[in-house]
C-alpha cells in the first residue's frame, strides 16, 4: 500500500525535473514500493513526451498525466490528487532538491496529530524563504524585515503565515474535505487560501525545520510582467474571497517601494532604483 503519493506539476521543466527526482530517491527512507511519483505536465504535447522519455529512461515506476488545459498550478496539482493512492500527498515543485531523508518522519507527524493537515519545510538557497505572511496582514515596511528574521530564527505562526509550496506535505482526506486546491487560482497565494480554509475548520498546520530542501528560483527581485499580473490578480481574488481591502494592501505595498526607492538612490544603487521604479509604475497601473 502507497503511504506517500509526490506530485509534481511541471511546465517545460526538463532542466529540472531528472534532479528534483532522483533526490527523492536518493534520499527516500521508505521502501520503494510506498511512495509514488505522479508528474502532471502542462506542456504541450511535444515536451510532455519529451519529458516522459527522458525521465523513463532514469527512473522507473512514475506515472505521467499530460493536462492539455494547464489550468495553473493549483488546477494540475489538483489532477495529480485525484489520481493519488496514498493518505499523504507530498506536493513539490520541480526545481526543488530534496537535501536529506524525511519522508518517514513525516508520516509519524500525521499519524500522531490527528488535527494536523499540512506540513512545511526549510527551504535553503539564495534568498528562499519557508514561509511568509498572509497578505491580509502585510504591512511591508514592517513584516518584510520581520518574515526575514522569523524565518532565520525558524519560528512559525500558523495564524498569520502560509507555508511556501514549493514542497508541501498535506493530509488528502482534510485537504479533500476543504475542496482541494481553488482552481480561480492560477499562480500564487495559493498557499494561503489552503491554510486559510484549514485553518478556519480548526485543522493545524506546522511547519519543521529539519525538512530540508534546496529550491532553485530565479532572483526573485527581477521584475516579471507575466509573475507580476498574475500576482496582482490572485491577491485580488483572494482578498475578495475573504473580504479584506485588495486596495489597501496596493497602497501598502506602494509606500513600501517609495520607501525602498529613496534608499537605493541615497545609496547610489541604480539597478535596484530602477527596478523599484519598474514595480511602483506597475502598481500605479493596476487596475483595482
Amino acid at each position: 500500500m502507497k503511504k506517500l503519493s509526490i506530485v509534481i506539476v511541471t511546465y517545460n521543466s526538463l532542466n529540472d525535473i531528472i534532479n528534483c527526482i532522483d533526490s527523492i530517491y536518493r534520499t527516500n527512507d521508505l521502501s520503494v514500493n510506498e511512495i509514488e511519483i505522479i508528474i502532471v505536465d502542462n506542456s504541450s504535447i511535444e515536451v510532455f513526451a519529451e519529458m516522459q522519455m527522458l525521465v523513463c529512461e532514469k527512473f522507473e515506476d512514475v506515472r505521467f498525466i499530460h493536462n492539455p488545459s494547464n489550468g495553473g498550478y493549483g488546477q494540475g496539482n489538483n489532477v495529480g490528487i485525484e489520481a493519488s493512492n496514498a493518505k499523504i500527498i507530498c506536493v513539490a515543485n520541480p526545481d526543488i532538491i530534496i537535501q536529506k531523508p524525511m519522508f518517514k518522519k513525516v508520516i509519524e507527524s500525521f499519524h500522531s496529530n490527528k488535527k494536523l493537515s499540512v506540513i512545511g519545510g526549510k527551504q535553503m538557497g539564495g534568498i528562499n524563504l519557508s514561509f511568509w505572511i498572509r497578505p491580509e496582514f502585510e504591512f511591508f515596511l514592517l513584516t518584510t524585515p520581520l518574515m526575514i528574521l522569523l524565518n532565520k530564527l525558524n519560528v512559525y505562526f500558523e495564524k498569520f503565515c502560509f507555508i511556501s509550496g514549493a514542497l508541501l506535505f498535506i493530509d488528502k482526506e482534510k485537504f479533500e474535505r476543504i475542496g482541494l486546491f481553488d482552481e480561480n487560482i492560477f499562480l500564487y497565494r495559493e498557499e494561503s487560501d489552503i491554510v486559510k480554509r484549514f485553518l478556519k475548520t480548526n485543522y493545524t498546520t506546522h511547519f519543521d525545520k529539519e525538512l530540508v530542501y534546496k529550491h532553485l528560483v530565479d532572483d526573485r527581485n527581477k521584475v516579471n510582467e507575466f509573475a507580476f499580473n498574475e500576482e496582482m490578480k490572485a491577491t485580488s481574488y483572494y482578498m475578495q474571497k475573504y473580504n479584506f481591502s485588495f486596495k489597501y494592501f496596493i497602497f501598502q505595498r506602494l509606500f513600501y517601494c517609495y520607501i525602498t526607492k529613496c534608499f537605493y538612490f541615497l545609496t547610489l544603487k541604480k539597478a535596484k532604483y530602477l527596478e523599484v521604479n519598474k514595480i511602483i509604475r506597475k502598481l500605479k497601473n493596476f487596475n483595482f
